[in-house]
């Protein structure tokens, strides 16, 4: 594909190099669908989600979603190009690149250094041991009476996308006034999408086969459990969104920030009320008495499903928000909460 009149090598700052990779993309004619279909089918790894993210910001991608994006986008013989302009804005006087994205500080702290990033190395709480391992791990707890712990390493990569923009509808009590919606209950509840409610968000995983460990998917809701899933007020109106699994033990859905699985929420042992990529706002929508949108805290994105699936096993993803009922899920209280 011929740019033409599109010359990355002209542009002088982020803000205009944004703007023309809009204008490559409506100028390919594809959706994000397509685009991450094209980048699949190329040996790339580019969610919709991330694409759509790219276009919304006004900072530099990292190399290799542009390189994809360039790429789906039928570019292929401008990626270079694209490159070296990247790279020199990146170098010249303009604002840091976003590297989609970087952890925002927790109150009071220092942001967290890039090289502490050690995902690669770090086990996951819900990985499967070996049928022996299981065996031993049995035994140990009818002995001992006592949960299975999978201690994992710090890693802090959160989210900067920018505020949450949260807007709840306003409920009315009897006697008229306006009251703010009530907020989840909190303790052990059942998140089922409002378009298909007979399913239930629960441990699975990705159907691409791309990310191996166990992340949310909807599933049957008589198949949901274990784990079982708790929701503990945190501050702010934020929660964590637990999982108790009977051999691997609590963990908090965590959104992943790097692929594979980006954008995925996946269980972690180490649940910290800094660490922004664990923390969720259930925002009502009015629609129901425990209807809600999920966003995850310090964005502008909502808890979704894949390509707005609605069949079993697709998985939730962290997601541009669009109002639509693909994004409203239904919080309910269980017994034994």
């Amino acid at each position: 594909m011929d740019t033409g009149e599109l010359r990355p090598d002209e542009t002088t700052d982020p803000a205009e190099f944004i703007e023309l990779l809009r204008r490559l993309k409506k100028r390919s004619g594809l959706t994000y669908r397509q685009l991450e279909q094209r980048a699949a089918a190329a040996g790339d790894v580019l969610a919709r989600s991330t694409a759509a993210d790219v276009l919304g910001r006004s900072t530099l991608p990292r190399p290799e979603v542009l390189a994809a994006f360039v790429r789906a986008c039928g570019a292929g013989d401008q990626v270079q190009v694209w490159l070296r302009a990247r790279d020199r804005i990146a170098a010249g006087p303009f604002a840091p690149m976003s590297p989609t994205p970087d952890h925002p500080p927790a109150a009071d702290t220092a942001p967290t250094p890039v090289a502490a990033r050690q995902d690669a190395a770090r086990p996951r709480r819900f990985s499967r041991p070996a049928p022996l391992a299981l065996a031993v791990i049995g035994a140990l707890l009818a002995a001992l009476g006592a949960g299975a712990w999978f201690l994992q390493p710090d890693d802090e990569r959160a989210a900067e996308r920018g505020p949450a923009v949260l807007a709840g509808s306003p409920s009315t009590t009897p006697d008229g006034n306006a009251s703010p919606p009530a907020a989840p209950s909190g303790g052990r509840s059942q998140i089922r999408p409002a378009r298909a409610p007979q399913l239930c968000l629960t441990e699975g995983r990705d159907r691409t086969g791309q990310y191996r460990s166990e992340v949310a998917v909807q599933l049957p809701c008589a198949e949901a459990t274990p784990p079982d899933t708790y929701l503990e007020p945190v501050a702010d109106g934020l929660y964590f969104i637990k999982w108790n699994h009977p051999v691997h033990g609590p963990g908090c859905l965590t959104v992943r920030h790097d692929d594979p699985g980006r954008d995925m929420l996946e269980p972690w042992q180490d649940c910290r009320s800094d660490r922004w990529p664990q923390l969720f706002r259930f925002e009502p929508t009015g629609s129901a008495p425990t209807a809600y949108r999920i966003r995850p805290a310090r964005t502008d994105l909502c808890v979704g499903l894949r390509d707005d699936d609605t069949e079993v096993s697709a998985e939730a993803l962290a997601e541009p928000c669009t109002g639509g009922t693909d994004q409203v899920f239904l919080v309910d209280p269980l017994p034994g909460g």
